[in-house]
């Protein structure tokens, strides 16, 4: 098998058991296996499915946030941002 084959099956299981966990875990946990596989992947949009997912499921309009309900999809434009600057320091 050639290795970008490799690479999609290999991204394929991680996603899967991402939106697994999306459904089992606690989402803090969810965030970090994400913040994970966001270092081992390159362009790892699925950080944002994956919290778009969990706001679609469990969010709740609290009056803290200004009823806004997609406090973990925003977030995790944030961590995107944080984890992009930090992975180009790397240089992974």
């Amino acid at each position: 098998m050639r290795i970008k084959t490799k690479l999609i099956i290999l991204r394929a299981i991680a996603d899967f058991l991402l939106i697994t966990a999306a459904f089992l875990l606690p989402w803090w946990v969810v965030l970090l296996c994400a913040a994970a596989l966001f270092f081992v992947f390159e362009r790892f949009f699925e950080l944002f499915l994956v919290a778009f997912l969990m706001d679609l499921l469990f969010a709740v309009p609290l009056p803290r946030f200004g009823r806004f309900e997609f406090v973990l999809s925003f977030g995790s434009v944030f961590l995107y941002l944080i984890l992009n600057a930090i992975k180009k320091k790397m240089r992974i």
